[in-house]
C-alpha cells in the first residue's frame, strides 16, 4: 500500500541530476533545430515556413519539459490528462505536411523527456533520411492552377500567348493549357503547372510582369 501511495508523491526523484537534465534539453533543442532547418529547406507548405519552424522548437521543448515533470508522478500524469482536456487550439493546421512536422517535434520532445536517447536518435535520423531522399529523388513538387489575365489589342493576342507560354514553361516541370478566353481587348488563360519549389512560382510571376507590368497573375493550389 505504501508503495502505491508513493506513486502520487509530488516530490522529484532522488536520482534527478541537473547536469543530465541540461544535457538532454540541449540535445533536444539541437534535434529540433535540425528539424526546423530540414522543414525550411524541403517543406512544400505555402504558408510562412520560417515562422512555423520557430513554433516547432517551442512545441518540442515544451513537450520535453512536460514529460520530464510528469514521468515520475502518477498524480501529475493524471493532472496533465485533465488539463489537456480543456485546451483548445484555435488556429487550424491548413496542410497535412505541417501536421507531420508537428508530430515529429512532439516525438522528439517525448523521447528526450523520457530519457529515451537511443530510440529517439535512431528514429529521428531515419525520418530525416526519408525526407531528404524523397526530395532528392524529385518526388516533391508543387502543383498550381495559374490564372493569367492581360489587357491587349486584338492583333497582339497570338504573340502574347506565345510569350506567356514560353515564360511559364521555362520554369516548370509540366505545363498544361486548360482554358483560353478571348475578350474584346483582353485575354484570360488558365494553366496547370508543376514546379519544384516556391522560388519557381516567384520566377514565373516576375517573368510575366516583365512582359506586361499590368498583368493579373493568380496561383491556386491543385493536384496534377
Amino acid at each position: 500500500m505504501d508503495k502505491f501511495l508513493e506513486q502520487f508523491s509530488l516530490n522529484a526523484e532522488d536520482s534527478f541530476s541537473p547536469y543530465n537534465y541540461v544535457a538532454y534539453i540541449l540535445l533536444c533543442a539541437a534535434l529540433l533545430y535540425i528539424l526546423s532547418v530540414i522543414y525550411n529547406k524541403y517543406g512544400q507548405s505555402i504558408s510562412n515556413r520560417a515562422q512555423l519552424a520557430k513554433v516547432l522548437m517551442i512545441v518540442g521543448l515544451t513537450t520535453f519539459i512536460i514529460i520530464s515533470i510528469v514521468k515520475s508522478s502518477l498524480a501529475l500524469s493524471l493532472g496533465l490528462v485533465g488539463a489537456l482536456s480543456i485546451v483548445r487550439f484555435r488556429t487550424a493546421i491548413k496542410e497535412p505536411e505541417e501536421l507531420g512536422y508537428f508530430f515529429m517535434a512532439i516525438a522528439i520532445g517525448l523521447g528526450m523527456g523520457a530519457n529515451q536517447l537511443l530510440p529517439t536518435l535512431i528514429g529521428f535520423i531515419l525520418l530525416m533520411l526519408i525526407v531528404v531522399l524523397q526530395n532528392k529523388s524529385g518526388s516533391a513538387s508543387i502543383t498550381q492552377n495559374l490564372l493569367v489575365n492581360l489587357t491587349c489589342d486584338t492583333d497582339q493576342k497570338t504573340a502574347l500567348i506565345e510569350k506567356i507560354s514560353d515564360a511559364i514553361s521555362a520554369n516548370t516541370l509540366q505545363l498544361e493549357v486548360k482554358r483560353i478566353k478571348h475578350q474584346e481587348r483582353a485575354i484570360a488563360i488558365n494553366f496547370l503547372v508543376k514546379v519544384t519549389s516556391l522560388e519557381d512560382l516567384n520566377t514565373i510571376n516576375s517573368n510575366l510582369i516583365a512582359i506586361d507590368p499590368k498583368v493579373d497573375v493568380t496561383f491556386i493550389d491543385n493536384t496534377l
